[in-house]
């Protein structure tokens, strides 16, 4: 296509505007397919990276001398110049200042007005990157308990509410047992339960009310078929001894409980639970999290939380979620291997403390007189009088999230 162009451009054609226009189009591709090609094979590299930005900026410069041969006009070569070399000042501005979100004031100071006059313009300087809360996640979820473990704002939630059919994935799929779930939707969705982080309950009633009420919402009119199932629910969350109790009087682990039996009135075979045990005290977080392990014996709970411990007593499976994307998979024992050689624990003067720990990942500390004992991570051995130590769970999620922010700044 480029060479046909070419042909068209500098040898076939005759018309003044068309090849012009022809010239445009094959810069405009050429510059389209390095790009690529950089992104693809040469990532990171310097040299190509600076190819692509010599024909960038270059090339025009030798299709305008070209036109000039042809059109013999000095006015017309230098207005076309002008603009061409505009448009691509306009570009380049747009892009460092969305790169940078807007700081035009860094900018060197005789180019600065034309940036910030970029910044002005809508569309430009102004418009916003399509936010994109997942980016190209892939998990296999098998029977028993999975563990999504990321900090707030990760992507957990909406992979928690994609997966249920709540939000609609812009790319990819997700399929049930093999099964398309965006083809399958209706029949599909009768095998999940899904338990939000926030929900209400009317507190005014019983917890066997409510059950019952909610039963003939999901088509349980054979009143002994609904007792028999709501009696089992509550068995299975233990709390069929607190079923004439109101809802109002529960603590916040027992509303939970009451949650996880009202997605169990239609026999779902998937449980989707989006940080459960937010907000419980020690004791409540250790039933909540058995009871799930126990309904995890025949169906798929996918259990998401920010809460290290809880993952790493009761998943056999988990993946490590943050910023949209999937930084680790496998089993906790794997993860914490992640970590060998990266955890270090040493003692250092309460003065120098700050100065030492400024660009280390401080796991914990504490005082020891004039003296604190320091556990972090590091890649490299921090001071003279560091000791290796066993990493656990929490410091290889320390670990992954800290490379993840290295790369993203290189």
């Amino acid at each position: 296509l480029i060479g046909y162009l070419s042909y068209l451009t500098f040898f076939y054609t005759e018309s003044d505007f068309w090849v012009f226009f022809f010239g445009v189009i094959t810069y405009l591709i050429i510059l389209a397919i390095l790009r690529n090609i950089n992104l693809i094979f040469f990532k990171d590299v310097v040299w190509t990276e600076k190819l692509y930005h010599y024909i960038y900026l270059l090339a025009p410069l030798g299709l305008i001398a070209f036109y000039h041969l042809r059109w013999d006009n000095w006015s017309l070569t230098i207005v076309v110049a002008v603009l061409w070399y505009l448009i691509i000042a306009v570009e380049r501005s747009s892009k460092y200042l969305r790169r940078t979100d807007g700081d035009w004031q860094s900018i060197w100071k005789y180019v600065r007005w034309f940036v910030k006059l970029v910044y002005f313009i809508p569309g430009l300087g102004r418009k916003k990157e399509a936010f994109k809360a997942l980016r190209g996640v892939s998990l296999d979820i098998s029977t028993g308990m999975y563990g999504l473990l990321g900090p707030n704002g990760a992507g957990k939630s909406t992979m928690m509410r994609t997966i249920c059919g709540i939000y609609e994935q812009s790319y990819g799929k997700i399929y049930i047992n093999g099964f398309d779930t965006q083809l399958k939707r209706e029949e599909l969705q009768g095998l999940i339960g899904y338990l939000p982080q926030e929900f209400g309950m009317y507190e005014n009633m019983t917890a066997w009310n409510y059950l019952d009420y909610q039963a003939i919402l999901k088509g349980l009119k054979d009143t002994v078929a609904r007792e028999n199932r709501i009696r089992k629910v509550l068995e299975s969350v233990h709390m069929i001894d607190s079923k004439d109790k109101k809802i109002g009087s529960f603590s916040g682990g027992m509303k939970q409980r009451i949650g996880i039996a009202q997605i169990l009135l239609h026999l779902p075979r998937i449980l989707v639970v989006d940080e459960p045990t937010a907000g419980l005290d020690p004791r409540e977080r250790i039933r909540f999290r058995n009871l799930l392990v126990e309904l995890s014996r025949d169906r798929v709970v996918i259990f998401s939380t920010h809460i290290i411990e809880d993952i790493s007593s009761s998943c056999n499976v988990m993946a490590v979620v943050n910023k949209g994307e999937v930084l680790f998979t496998g089993s906790p024992k794997d993860m914490s291997s992640k970590a060998e050689g990266k955890v270090w624990r040493f003692t250092v003067p309460s003065a120098d403390f700050e100065k030492v720990t400024k660009n280390m990942v401080v796991v914990h500390h504490m005082r020891e007189g004039n003296q604190i004992r320091v556990r972090c991570i590091s890649a490299t051995k921090p001071t003279e009088n560091a000791e290796n130590e066993n990493p656990l769970l929490e410091d290889a999620y320390l670990w992954l999230l800290k490379s993840q922010n290295y790369e993203a700044k290189k």
